[in-house]
């Protein structure tokens, strides 16, 4: 059984619930939980900075056209090439646009209509 200990937050000592053993670190009460929980969202953000970043710029680079019926969407076209720009520069989007170009015409030329 755990042995009582004081509070992460508060500093309050308490009986952790025999359930959570020495895995529980606070009080208990709501203030305390939301505390801890902030705290530990905070260290888990600083050791993993860029874990999101990577979604937050293709969620602003691609957009959705609408579809033409019976046929697929080019999917060049649904990139924001100046924003691509804007964040790589002028000449490594050039490269990756060209470089995309030819990776989907190549399917495109080897599947008979």
């Amino acid at each position: 059984m755990a042995r009582n200990r004081p509070c992460a937050v508060c500093g309050i000592w308490f009986r952790p619930n025999p359930r959570l053993g020495n895995r529980q670190q606070t009080c208990g009460l709501p203030a305390c939980k939301q505390e801890w929980h902030r705290r530990l969202c905070a260290r888990w953000r600083k050791r993993n900075p860029d874990y999101d970043q990577e979604t937050r710029l293709v969620d602003r680079l691609v957009k959705d056209p609408p579809t033409p019926r019976g046929r697929e969407p080019d999917p060049l076209r649904r990139i924001d090439w100046n924003s691509a720009r804007a964040v790589v520069g002028l000449p490594v989007s050039i490269l990756v646009q060209e470089t995309a170009k030819v990776l989907v015409q190549r399917p495109r030329e080897s599947i008979p209509r």
